[in-house]
């Protein structure tokens, strides 16, 4: 039998986004319970209009405690936690418990867009309503640790869904967010040291507020962190190490280290080795770079999910034709840099300097056969 299944909000101040967010659940989950943290604006009434269980829970400067809140509220067998700036897309007809009728589930993981233009990768965001399985931490909280204990004591084992969950908030001026997590994450990398994620959001926090020496100290300080895990795979770790090389390259400072590092922790992660084709490059082993780029320009952004990490798709592309023309260039054969770069205006004809270079090298070539 289809198990019943609550979608569980936390907002405030979100009628820009709320309105379409309910709209992509209605058919689809079961219940929606949405908890209000303190809005000023038509965001309750849009909850309350739409049919969701709407409930007030004054803000604590607690996440979890607030998602907690909702979990406490909801009645149906399995949870989808979305936040109002998200988007659930299924296929057609399908309704969500309809994926999560398999009795040795405990949890399940969507495809997950973080940002427009980017590559999803898998996220948990389906889970059993369980109350052994709650959120923790203040910020970027997180409902995996309890998930954990119950997966290695043999309560369930996770699935993946068909559903994919597109994320649209990183968009406009952010450092009002910034300004309000700052303290939240400077609490939570002394409380939970070994979260990676902490120390790599905190650094990038410091970095878009202008301290990046700070952003730096962090950066070193999570990688100290990692170094200490017993995992050495860790996705989390790379993202550190592709902030802080890039930070050491703006201050004029030799990266390649800290991207050896980074890559040692996750060999996949497709930005530092973008990154690394970067320095390759510039020290003139342009054979390795060109290498590393073709198996970048072989990923098909459109199909592309790495289960752990998410990328921008200009990397896969434009960013990836630019650098291989640029390493071409430099190696002497300027009529297939003047090639690439015609491809790279193809994909990016708002950019002029891709056209420009390309007919110069092409027309250059052209000049000299005859």
């Amino acid at each position: 039998m289809r198990p019943k299944v609550s979608a569980a909000l936390i907002v405030r101040d979100e009628e820009r986004f709320l309105t379409d967010c309910l709209a992509t659940l209605a058919g689809v989950v079961d219940e929606t319970v949405v908890v209000d943290t303190g809005s000023r604006d038509a965001t309750r009434a849009i909850a309350v209009t739409a049919g969701a269980r709407t409930l007030d829970f004054p803000w604590n400067n607690d996440f979890a405690a607030a998602r907690n809140a909702a979990l406490d509220t909801a009645s149906g067998e399995w949870i989808l936690y979305i936040d109002a700036d998200e988007r659930l897309k299924g296929p057609p007809g399908l309704r969500l418990g309809d994926a999560l009728a398999d009795p040795t589930a405990i949890a399940a993981t969507v495809r997950f867009y973080p940002q427009l233009l980017a590559t999803p990768y898998r996220e948990y965001r389906l889970f059993r309503n369980d109350p052994r399985i709650r959120f923790v931490g203040a910020i970027h909280e997180t409902f995996m640790p309890a998930l954990r204990v119950l997966i290695d004591g043999g309560v369930g084992r996770v699935v993946e869904s068909p559903f994919t969950i597109q994320h649209l908030g990183y968009q406009g001026d952010l450092s009002h967010k910034h300004r309000r997590n700052l303290p939240m994450l400077q609490t939570m990398v002394e409380r939970w040291p070994d979260r990676l994620y902490y120390w790599f959001d905190l650094a990038r926090t410091l970095k878009a507020l202008g301290r990046t020496e700070e952003a730096i100290t962090a950066c070193r300080r999570g990688l100290e962190a990692a170094r200490g895990l017993e995992a050495r795979q860790d996705p989390i770790a790379a993202h550190i190490a592709h902030t802080l090389a890039y930070l050491l390259a703006e201050r004029g400072e030799d990266p390649a280290p800290v991207v050896a590092e980074g890559l040692a922790f996750y060999p996949n992660h497709w930005a530092l080795r973008f990154l690394r084709a970067r320095l390759l490059v510039d020290s003139g082993r342009v054979g390795e770079a060109l290498t590393i780029l073709d198996e970048l320009l072989g990923v098909d952004a459109a199909t592309f999910c790495d289960p752990l990490v998410s990328y921008d798709e200009c990397l896969f592309g434009v960013l990836a034709l630019e650098l291989k023309a640029v390493a071409l260039l430099r190696s002497g054969r300027r009529v297939e840099a003047g090639r690439t770069f015609a491809q790279a205006s193809a994909l990016a004809p708002e950019n002029l300097s891709y056209r420009v270079k390309a007919q110069a090298l092409l027309g250059r070539a052209r000049a000299d056969q005859e």
